[in-house]
C-alpha cells in the first residue's frame, strides 16, 4: 500500500506539472485514474472511489473526441461509475454509465480486440437497469448486446466462456417472463458451448453446469421428455461434484436446491421413492448450507416444504405435512412484501399442504386457510406467468376437497371456474395440460351427480379423452383420464367405447412401471390401478367378446408386480443353448435391474454421487433391457419370448384341474373358467359388486352366513358347470383366482355347514389359489422329481412362542415344531431350527426345501411390501415381503413355505387387492413351489392340528404337488368335521393353499 500511495503521489505532481495542451496529459490522467481505481480495490473506502471517478471524468472531458484512446477510458469511467452505482444505489451514477458505456461502444471499430470487453461491460449496465425496471426492452437490449459481445470475442478468448453463460442468464430471465420455447433452446445451446470451452478444474464450470441443468428442467416442464429430467439431474450434480465443498457455501446451496427440484420432478414422473427421499435431503442440504441473512433461504424452505407435503402424500406420515407447513410459513415470514412472484408461490405451496391435512385431520381451519392461500397466490401471479394455470389448478382441487366436505354448490362452481380456466391459458401441446383436464373432469363429473344434467357428463367425456390422448403427459395423469372415461361410458352403457377405451389404457401399464422402478414404487403406482382389468373384462363381455378376451384383460393388468418379478427369474437355459451372446447379455441386464439403488449417501461429496450414479444406470439398464427382448424375439423359435401366455399355453395350464378366474366389476360379475379343452364364461347372475363391499366391511367373512352367501352367488354356480356335484371317489383339484375384494374371502369353504349334505366346496373338490394364470405357468416351468432325492432334504423350522413387542404369546408354537421334527425325520427330511433373526433365516432360506415358521406376522396397511414375519429382531432389521420378493430361491427349487401365522395371506389395503402382495405371494414369488397361510387370525391350538395333518398327508403320499394340497384339504375337512361348537368361530376357514 505504501508503494501505491507514492505512486498515486508522484502521478498527481507529474500531472499537475503538466501543461494544458500537453500531448501527454491526458495520459498521465488516466494513469492517476487507474492508481487510484487500484487503491479503492484495495481500501473499498468511497472516498478512493469518487477520487478515481472525478480524475477518469477529468480525463474523457479533456481527451479529443478523436483521440485513439478515447473508448478505452470512456470504458472504464462507465466501469468506475457502476461501481458506485452499484454501492450507493445512486440512479444518476447509473444513468451515466449506461451512456459513457454506450459510447465506448458506439466508436470502438469493430475490429478492435477490445471490443467483445466493452460490450460485456455495457451488457452489465444494462443488466442492472432490468433488474431495476423489469421492462422487457431493457431486457432485449440486454440480450442483444451479449449477443454481440459474444460474436466479438474469438473462439478461444479465456473470456467467452463467461460471456456466453451471461447470455445465458438473460435469455433465462426472458423465458421466465415470457415462456418462450424459443428462448430455452437457445439459452441451452448457449450454456452447453459455454461448458464445452470450460476447463473441468475452472472455478466457474460449477455454475455453468447449474445454468444447463436449470434449462433442461425447465424444458422438461415444456416437453415431458424424460431425457432432459435425467440429464438436468446428472448435470446439477456435476455441478455440486465440480467444486470441493462448495455445496456449503451459499452459492452450492441454491445448487442442492435446484437439484431437488429436478428430482422431485423425476419422482412425479414415474414414481421412484429413492428420487423423492434424495431430493429431500438434497433441499435440507440447501436449507443447512443457506445463511439466515440470505434472499435464498425462503425459496429452500419453500422447495422442502412442497417435497415434504409430496412424501405425506407417499407414505401418509403426519409429521411431514406439520412440518412442510412450518417450513413454509417461516418462509412466507422472511420475504419481504414487495417480492411478489416469491409470496406468490409460498402461498401456493402452503394451501397445498393445508388441503392435504385437512383431509387427514378434517380441521375446517386448515380448508378455509387452504383457499385463501391459494386465492392469494393466483391473484399476485400475473396470467402471462407460466405458473398460472397451476395455480389455477390448484385452487380447483381446494376448493373440490372443500365441497366434499360442505357440499356447497359455490365451492363445486368456483371448482369447476378454476379447472376450466387453467385449461384455457394452457396450450394443448404443454404435459401438464392433462393435469388440468383431469381436474376439470372431476369437478363436472361432481356436479353432474349432484343435478344430472347431460351437458356436464359429456364434457367430461371430452376432458378424459383429451388427456387420455395427450402423449407428452404424465402416464398417471393418461391413465386417470382412461378410468374415468371407462366409467362413463360405463355409466352411459356404451360397451364398445368402454372397450375401446380400456384397451388403450391397459396397454399404458407396462409404461407405468418400467423396469427401472423398485418394487416398492411399482407396488405404489400399481395400486392407482385397482379395479381397472376387471371393468375391461366385463366390457368385453358385455359386447360379446369371447372369454379368453376377458381373461387376457385380467392377465394384462392384473399381478403386474408378480409378473415383473417372474420376467427376472426365467430360465434362460434354451436361450443360452442357442443364443450364448443374447443369453449372457440378457443375465447380465438382469443382475442389474435385481439389486436396489443406495439410498442415503452424503450430498457434498467430491465425487459423483453413487446413488445417482446407479440409479442412472439402473435407467439405462430397463432401456438396454427391453431393447434385448425385442432382439431376443427376432430370433427363431423366440418369437414369444416373455409375452403373455397364449390361449393353447393358457388351457393347457388346465391339464391338472380347471382353473376359475373369478372377475368382480360394478358393471357385471362373471367366472372365466379355463380348462383343457376350452376357455368358457359363466355370468353370476347373484353376485354383486356393492354386495361383496359391504359383506367386506362388516369384517367376519368366516361367518356361516357369508359362507352360505359364497356357495349361493359363487361356488355353487361354478362347481355345477364343472359337474363336481356329488362327494368324489377320486378328489378333482381346481384353482380359484379371485378379483378385486372377493380376495379376502375363502372361496375354499363355501357351504351350508348347518345342513348335512355336500353342498359345500370342501366336499366335492381340493381347493387352491393363486394370483393368474401366468403364475400357473411359471410356477409350473420348474419341474420337481417325483420324489425327493437321497441328498438329504432341510426342513427350516421357526417357533415363536414369545415375540418383543406383542403382548399374547403363542404357546402352541413350540408345541408345532416339535410335532414336525418327528414327521419330517420319518419323511428322512433333516430338521434345522436356527436362531430366530433375520440374518439367520436368508442365509438358510436358499438350501431348504421346506420353510415352517410358527409365531406372528404383521400386514402392513400403507406398504403391503413391508408387511412381515416378527422374528426377535422384527423391529430392528424386519423380514419383509419386500425382501423376499428379491430373492432368487427358484433355481435351488423350494418346495413348501408352511406360514402358521395369522393373516399371512392377508392384505389390509384394498388398493392392492389386484397386485395380492401378501406373505404367502412373497414366499411364492421367492420360488417356493407351495405356500400354506391364512386369511386373518387363527387358533393357536387349530394350527398345531392343521400343520399336522398337513405333512402327514405329504407322509403318506411322498412330497409331491399333489401331496401338499391334498393335505391341506384333508386337515380342513377333518377339524371342520370335528368342530360341533356352533358357538365358537370356525377356526378350520381361513387356512389357503397358494400354488402349482
Amino acid at each position: 500500500m505504501i508503494d501505491l500511495q507514492q505512486a498515486i503521489r508522484v502521478a498527481q505532481e507529474v500531472l499537475e506539472a503538466t501543461p494544458e495542451g500537453h500531448p501527454n496529459k491526458e495520459i498521465w490522467s488516466n494513469n492517476l485514474g487507474n492508481l487510484l481505481s487500484d487503491k479503492y480495490s484495495s481500501t473499498e473506502e468511497m472516498v478512493d472511489l469518487n477520487d478515481a471517478i472525478r480524475v477518469a471524468r477529468q480525463t474523457v472531458h479533456m481527451t479529443p473526441k478523436e483521440h485513439k484512446n478515447q473508448p478505452m477510458w470512456l470504458n472504464n469511467f462507465g466501469v468506475l461509475l457502476n461501481k458506485r452505482y452499484l454501492r450507493t444505489g445512486i440512479e444518476s451514477d447509473h444513468e451515466e454509465a449506461l451512456h459513457v458505456s454506450r459510447e465506448a461502444v458506439r466508436i470502438t471499430h469493430k475490429d478492435h480486440p477490445e471490443l467483445g470487453g466493452r460490450l460485456n461491460n455495457l451488457r452489465v449496465q444494462l443488466g442492472h437497469r432490468y433488474s431495476k425496471t423489469r421492462e422487457m426492452p431493457d431486457l432485449e437490449e440486454a440480450i442483444r448486446v451479449a449477443q454481440e459481445c459474444v460474436r466479438a470475442t474469438p473462439e478461444h478468448h479465456p473470456d467467452r466462456g463467461g460471456r456466453l453463460e451471461s447470455l445465458g442468464i438473460l435469455l433465462d430471465s426472458k423465458h421466465s417472463t415470457t415462456g418462450a420455447t424459443a428462448d430455452i433452446e437457445e439459452c441451452i445451446r448457449v450454456a452447453q458451448e459455454s461448458i464445452n470451452m470450460t476447463p473441468r478444474d475452472h472455478p466457474y464450470r460449477g455454475s455453468r453446469l447449474n445454468l444447463l441443468g436449470v434449462q433442461l428442467t425447465k424444458r422438461y416442464l415444456k416437453m415431458g421428455e424424460m431425457a432432459d429430467i435425467d440429464n438436468a439431474i446428472r448435470i446439477t450434480q456435476e455441478a455440486i461434484s465440480a467444486v470441493p465443498g462448495q455445496g456449503g457455501q451459499p452459492e452450492g446451496a441454491g445448487w442442492l436446491n435446484n437439484l431437488a427440484i429436478c428430482l422431485g420432478q423425476r419422482y412425479a414422473k414415474i414414481g421412484a421413492l429413492g428420487d423423492l427421499e434424495q431430493a429431500i435431503q438434497a433441499s435440507r442440504g440447501a436449507v443447512n448450507n443457506t445463511p439466515k441473512a440470505n434472499s435464498n433461504l425462503a425459496s429452500c424452505l419453500c422447495n422442502l416444504g412442497y417435497l415434504l407435503t409430496d412424501r405425506y402424500s407417499r407414505v401418509r406420515q403426519l409429521t411431514d405435512l406439520d412440518e412442510a407447513i412450518m417450513l413454509i410459513r417461516n418462509a412466507i415470514g422472511l420475504t419481504p412484501e414487495d417480492n411478489t412472484s416469491q409470496k406468490a408461490a409460498l402461498k401456493n405451496n402452503l394451501g397445498l399442504a393445508l388441503g392435504q391435512r385437512f383431509l387427514e385431520t378434517e380441521t375446517e381451519t386448515d380448508i378455509d386457510e387452504a383457499v385463501r392461500a391459494v386465492q392469494e397466490a393466483v391473484d399476485l401471479t400475473a396470467r402471462d406467468n407460466p405458473n398460472w394455470p397451476k395455480r389455477l389448478q390448484n385452487l380447483a382441487t381446494i376448493f373440490g376437497k372443500r365441497y366434499a366436505n360442505t357440499e356447497s354448490i359455490d365451492d363445486l362452481e368456483a371448482s369447476i371456474r378454476m379447472a376450466q380456466e387453467a385449461v384455457d391459458a394452457t396450450p394443448e401441446n404443454i404435459p401438464n395440460r392433462a393435469i388440468y383436464l383431469n381436474s376439470l373432469g372431476k369437478a363436472l363429473f361432481a356436479r353432474f351427480l349432484k343435478t344430472n344434467t347431460q351437458d356436464d357428463l359429456e364434457r367430461v367425456i371430452s376432458c378424459s379423452k383429451s388427456a387420455l390422448y395427450q402423449p407428452n403427459s404424465l402416464i398417471t395423469s393418461r391413465i386417470e383420464a382412461g378410468k374415468s372415461l371407462l366409467a362413463c361410458y360405463g355409466f352411459t352403457s356404451d360397451w364398445q367405447l368402454a372397450y375401446d377405451t380400456a384397451k388403450v389404457v391397459l396397454g399404458l401399464i407396462p409404461q407405468l412401471t418400467p423396469r427401472s422402478l423398485r418394487n416398492s414404487d411399482k407396488q405404489h403406482l400399481l395400486s392407482q390401478i385397482s379395479g381397472l382389468a376387471s371393468d375391461a373384462a366385463a366390457a368385453a363381455l358385455e359386447i360379446g367378446k369371447s372369454p379368453l378376451v376377458a381373461l387376457e384383460f385380467l392377465e394384462q393388468g392384473r399381478g403386474v408386480l408378480a409378473g415383473s418379478l417372474d420376467e427376472l427369474q426365467v430360465d434362460a437355459l434354451d436361450l443360452q443353448k442357442k443364443h450364448g451372446e443374447l443369453a449372457e447379455r440378457f443375465t447380465r441386464l438382469r443382475d442389474e435391474l435385481e439389486p436396489p439403488i443406495i439410498q442415503n449417501i452424503s450430498l457434498t461429496e467430491e465425487d459423483p454421487q453413487p446413488w445417482q450414479a446407479q440409479a442412472t444406470r439402473r435407467y439405462d439398464a430397463a432401456d438396454e433391457f427391453d431393447r434385448l427382448i425385442a432382439e431376443i424375439r427376432q430370433q427363431p423359435g423366440f418369437a414369444d419370448f416373455l409375452l403373455a401366455p397364449s390361449s393353447e399355453d393358457m388351457q393347457a395350464a388346465a391339464t391338472y384341474g380347471p382353473i376359475v378366474i373369478i372377475n368382480v366389476s360394478g358393471y357385471r360379475c362373471d367366472a372365466v373358467i379355463v380348462e383343457r379343452h376350452q376357455i368358457r364364461s359363466l355370468a353370476l347372475q347373484n353376485l354383486d359388486s356393492n354386495e361383496i363391499e359391504e359383506i367386506a366391511r362388516k369384517g367376519d367373512l368366516g361367518h356361516p352366513d357369508v359362507l352360505e352367501w359364497l356357495w349361493h352367488t359363487i361356488a355353487n354356480p361354478v362347481l355345477d358347470a364343472l359337474g363336481f356335484r356329488e362327494l368324489p371317489s377320486t378328489w378333482p383339484h381346481m384353482w380359484w383366482i379371485p378379483t378385486g375384494l372377493l380376495t379376502k374371502f375363502p372361496l375354499h369353504a363355501a357351504g351350508l355347514f348347518n345342513k348335512s349334505g355336500i353342498d359345500n366346496t370342501l366336499d366335492r373338490v381340493i381347493s387352491s389359489y393363486n394370483l393368474s394364470v401366468k403364475a400357473i405357468i411359471r410356477g409350473r416351468q420348474s419341474r420337481i422329481p417325483a420324489s425327493i432325492p437321497s441328498a438329504s432334504p432341510q426342513a427350516l423350522l421357526i417357533a415363536m412362542r414369545d415375540t418383543p413387542g406383542c403382548i399374547s404369546q403363542l404357546p402352541f408354537a413350540a408345541k408345532e415344531v416339535s410335532m414336525l421334527h418327528g414327521i419330517c425325520k420319518s419323511m428322512a427330511i433333516d430338521t434345522i431350527e436356527p436362531r430366530r433373526y433375520k440374518k439367520d433365516i436368508l442365509a438358510l432360506l436358499p438350501s431348504c426345501k421346506i420353510f415352517h415358521f410358527a409365531g406372528h406376522a404383521n400386514a402392513n396397511r400403507v406398504d403391503p411390501s413391508q408387511s412381515q414375519l416378527l422374528l426377535e429382531d422384527w423391529e430392528t432389521d424386519p423380514l419383509m415381503v419386500g425382501t423376499l420378493m428379491e430373492m432368487k430361491l427358484r433355481e435351488r427349487l423350494p418346495f413348501l413355505a408352511y406360514l402358521s401365522a395369522c393373516g399371512t395371506g392377508q392384505i389390509k389395503d384394498d388398493r392392492f387387492v389386484d397386485e395380492s402382495i401378501h406373505l404367502v405371494s412373497a414366499y411364492q414369488l421367492a420360488g417356493f413351489r407351495h405356500v400354506v397361510g391364512t386369511l386373518w387370525e387363527v387358533n393357536d391350538e387349530t394350527c398345531v392340528d392343521i400343520a399336522r395333518m398337513t405333512y402327514e398327508g405329504m407322509r403318506d403320499k411322498g412330497m409331491t404337488d399333489e401331496a401338499v394340497c391334498w393335505g391341506l384339504h384333508t386337515a380342513i375337512r377333518e377339524v371342520r368335521n370335528n368342530d360341533q361348537d356352533d358357538e365358537k368361530p370356525l377356526y378350520w376357514v381361513p387356512y389357503v393353499h397358494f400354488g402349482v
